[in-house]
């Protein structure tokens, strides 16, 4: 990993007056629009430089930040939680862009180089009053009248010299640019290559480190007409010797509770904290709260509302079978993913789903959505978002920011007696 030693131009201030210099010029970043609308950047990019100032560069790994920065358990997994390494990519990506202004090019320079979290610190390269207060064994004020150059002829003529030369200087500071602009390219997209299809897909929603919200879908219990269960379903004025019923009214299908088990298992092995409501109980100020995994379709009307702009949403019902449908906003005469829902389960030899993930415009939380037309559906969503091989494949073809991107699939999964088998890919989009 580089270090400050290893770096070239790479200045470590050795005087307090040197690190009150460092901290004016983090003050003047931190408060750029580029960090200043997030909590998380400016606290990273502060903790390292405090820490590197103080001489406690080698404490400046991974894991260390995600409990000191981040909060995260010691013993969490980096793999499953890159919220270090995401976070630190935008802050070099941030500090890049507040460098390429203009008005920022004689400032001293505050930079993360790739691989490291070890700020790196180094003095402009054009003119500036700053580069003459650097030296620890003069004192400022001499430097201030020392500008009267006693050998005006000199001075004239290293000015006319750097004249020449500064155009070759620019020319050549902007291949390097480029040059470090490639490496770091193919350095990323040798990183992204090398993470899991598990990580791409959970980590925006685990990086934010609020609870995850899980919304399931919920069905009504059946009651014969007349019973008091019925009288309380449809409103009876009176209803409280129905509270033990009413309780008893709360069922969610077995099958969104096989998903709900997967998910949590696997936010389990690093102890993020999640809840669990019913769609019914769910209002729409939760969603704005944290990210959101959304559960079932047809019992979920929350999955119903928050997929309906997407190009792949569903349908239905329509005719004696109650048939539901996934249409596509491109093809929208095409039936060819649907289900009769009202078939007996035997009937039923194919079952469609959508599985989701993107941030949702009126919210800004990141949706996960795990959504079959039948309850089989539901589950073979639920085992694609856990299969590693499964998400493997998605990624491959998806682009380098992966990671960041909005993607939507639509899974077909055949079923034998109620019971689904492995989700096969019939549709995916990413934006």
């Amino acid at each position: 990993m580089a270090s400050t030693a290893t770096v070239a131009g790479a200045w470590h201030p050795q005087t307090e007056s040197e690190r009150e210099l460092v901290r004016s010029q983090l003050e003047k970043i931190v408060s750029d629009g580029r960090f200043a609308a997030s909590k998380r950047y400016p606290t990273l990019l502060r903790y390292v430089v405090e820490q590197t100032l103080a001489g406690n560069e080698d404490g400046l790994k991974e894991r260390t930040l995600g409990v000191e920065v981040f909060h995260r358990l010691p013993n969490y997994d980096t793999n499953l939680d890159p919220v270090v390494r995401l976070c630190a990519g935008e802050v070099r990506k941030r500090l890049a862009q507040y460098y390429q202004s203009p008005a920022h090019d004689s400032e001293l320079r505050i930079e993360l180089i790739p691989g490291s979290y070890v700020p790196i610190f180094s003095m402009p390269a054009t003119d500036s009053p700053l580069i003459e207060a650097i030296p620890t064994d003069v004192p400022l004020e001499w430097k201030q009248t020392s500008s009267l150059d006693p050998q005006p002829k000199q001075t004239s003529q290293f000015k006319s010299t750097r004249k020449i030369y500064q155009p070759a200087a620019t020319v050549a500071f902007g291949v390097i640019l480029v040059l470090i602009s490639l490496w770091g390219t193919q350095h990323w997209r040798r990183s992204a290559r090398q993470r899991s299809g598990l990580e791409e897909v959970w980590s925006p929603l685990l990086i934010s480190g609020k609870p995850i919200l899980f919304c399931m879908g919920e069905t009504e219990l059946y009651a014969p007409h007349d019973s008091p269960l019925t009288e309380l379903q449809s409103g009876a004025d009176d209803d409280s010797f129905l509270q033990e019923l009413a309780d008893k009214n709360d069922f969610v299908p077995f099958s969104d509770v096989q998903v709900l088990s997967r998910f949590v298992s696997l936010l389990g092995t690093h102890g993020h904290t999640f809840r669990v409501q019913s769609s019914r109980t769910t209002v729409s100020s939760q969603l704005r709260e944290g990210p959101v995994v959304l559960i079932g379709a047809l019992n979920n009307d929350w999955t119903l509302n928050r997929t309906s702009s997407l190009r792949f949403h569903l349908e239905g019902p329509e005719g004696p079978d109650q048939v539901h449908w996934i249409a596509d906003t491109q093809h929208p005469e095409s039936r060819a993913w649907q289900v009769k829902t009202q078939a007996p389960r035997s009937h039923v030899l194919k079952d469609y789903a959508i599985v989701a993930r993107f941030t949702d415009e009126s919210t800004g939380q990141v949706v996960l959505v795990a959504a079959g037309i039948a309850g089989s559906g539901t589950r073979a969503a639920g085992e694609f978002l856990t299969d590693e091989a499964s998400l493997k494949q998605l990624i491959d073809g998806a682009g380098v920011d992966w990671g960041r991107t909005n993607f939507e699939v639509v899974l077909s999964s055949q079923v034998v007696n109620g019971m689904q088998g492995k989700p096969k890919v019939e549709a995916k989009i990413f934006w």
